[in-house]
Formats: C-alpha cells, sequence, structure tokens
C-alpha cells in the first residue's frame, strides 16, 4: 500500500511559510522535557512517517503504557496542528474570517476554566487561543507526568476535549481555506496531517464520528480508501 507522504515541495511550503507569526512558538521548544519517555516515543513515531501505513502507525505498541503513547502521539498532532495554523496565518485573518467556523452553519464558540462562558471568537483567535491552551496542558507536570508517573483521570478528558477542538481547526482549514492550501502547494501535507488525526482519534476513541459531521464526506473517504488497501 502507498504510505502517506507529502511532497518535499508541500513540506518545504508548510515549514516555511509565515515564521514571523511571534506568538506561534518555535517547535524546538516543545513543552514536553526531551529527556521524558513521551517526548521519545514522539520522536520514534516522527521517524515512521512516510515510512509506515498511517493507520498502523498510531496504534499502540506492544509494551508501551497507553497513556504515554497517547500522548506522544497527541504531541505529534498538536505539532502538526501548529504548522497547519502557521501555514494560513497570512489568509486566515480577522478581516477574511472574522468567525470561527466550518461553513455557513456550523460555528464554534470558546470556553475553558477562566472564562467558562462560551465566547464568539474570530478564526484566528480560536486557533492562537488553542494553541496557547494545549502547550498549557502538555507543560503541566501534573496532568502530562514527564518523569514516568501514573497518568491522572483528568488526563484522557482533557486530551479529548482538545482533540475535539483540533478538529475544529482541520475543519475550518478545509472549507474555507483549502484553495489557499493548493495554491501554496500544502494539500498533500495537509491531507497526509489530517488522516493521522483521523486514524489517532478513532484508535482510541478521542473524537467521534458525529463531532466531524462537517467533514463527513472527506472521513469517509479517506476510510474507504484505506479499506480499499487492505485496512481493517
Amino acid at each position: 500500500a502507498t504510505a502517506c507522504k507529502p511532497t518535499p515541495s508541500a513540506m518545504a511550503a508548510m515549514n516555511t511559510t509565515n515564521h514571523h507569526q511571534g506568538w506561534l512558538r518555535s517547535m524546538a521548544m516543545m513543552p514536553i522535557p526531551a529527556h521524558s519517555g513521551i517526548y521519545k516515543l514522539h520522536l520514534q513515531a516522527k521517524e515512521s512517517l512516510g515510512t509506515a501505513e498511517v493507520r498502523d502507525s498510531v496504534r499502540l505498541p506492544v509494551g508501551i503504557d497507553r497513556n504515554e503513547w497517547i500522548a506522544s502521539e497527541f504531541l505529534g498532532r498538536f505539532e502538526q496542528l501548529c504548522h497547519m495554523v502557521n501555514a494560513i496565518s497570512d489568509v486566515c485573518s480577522e478581516s477574511t474570517c472574522p468567525k470561527m467556523c466550518a461553513g455557513k452553519h456550523t460555528s464554534y464558540n470558546w470556553a475553558d476554566e477562566k472564562q467558562p462562558a462560551p465566547r464568539a471568537t474570530s478564526a484566528p483567535d480560536y486557533m492562537r487561543t488553542l494553541v496557547m491552551y494545549t502547550e498549557d496542558f502538555l507543560s503541566d507536570q501534573t496532568l502530562v507526568p514527564g518523569d514516568g508517573s501514573p497518568f491522572p483521570p483528568a488526563f484522557l478528558p482533557m486530551v479529548k476535549r482538545l482533540c475535539k477542538r483540533f478538529f475544529r481547526v482541520y475543519a475550518h482549514a478545509y472549507i474555507h481555506h483549502f484553495e489557499d492550501f493548493q495554491h501554496f502547494g500544502g494539500e498533500a501535507h495537509l491531507n497526509c496531517s489530517f488522516k493521522h488525526f483521523l486514524y489517532f482519534v478513532l484508535e482510541f476513541d478521542l473524537v467521534d464520528l458525529d463531532t466531524m459531521q462537517p467533514l463527513s464526506g472527506l472521513v469517509k473517504k479517506f476510510l474507504e480508501q484505506d479499506q480499499s488497501k487492505g485496512g481493517r
């Protein structure tokens, strides 16, 4: 079967666009300590990208703690999300996208512990807030222990909440900026990134298909492609 591997030009477009965005921190400064088991698993998973089937690459390896693996995969999905947000930062602005939405009939509000009342926000503000909120989560050793300690009960619910919000960014990107990705050669990388996200959240029941309804056609297409290649 053909592996999910974006072209070099697509990778370059996604990785070099708009590095002047100060609010998007460098991926060299990821919030997970480099010496932790989570980060080492994350690096091992990155080495397999483009060489292994997407669905197989996200499955829990034998002998690895489930939560530690989920944390390492989540770190990878966050890294990809940051690249995607960075890539569209020039075309997704307060003026072009004053509302965080996925089409005409689906809009998303932001709420968190500091501001529990949902508030409407622009797409770039939503994505900016999500990146910083996720960094805070990954940096919180009480939620994501980097020393091998057991993961707390609150870990998985938070991952599910964040993955649901990650999906909203993908939905916005596909529905409102797909032509922009095509324009700068990032379409293949966007598809590869979303496939990894899709199989990750389905493998560990982090986001259900009903939540992903705005991209139901694309989700169905990817799943059918996988089945036609001999996937489970």
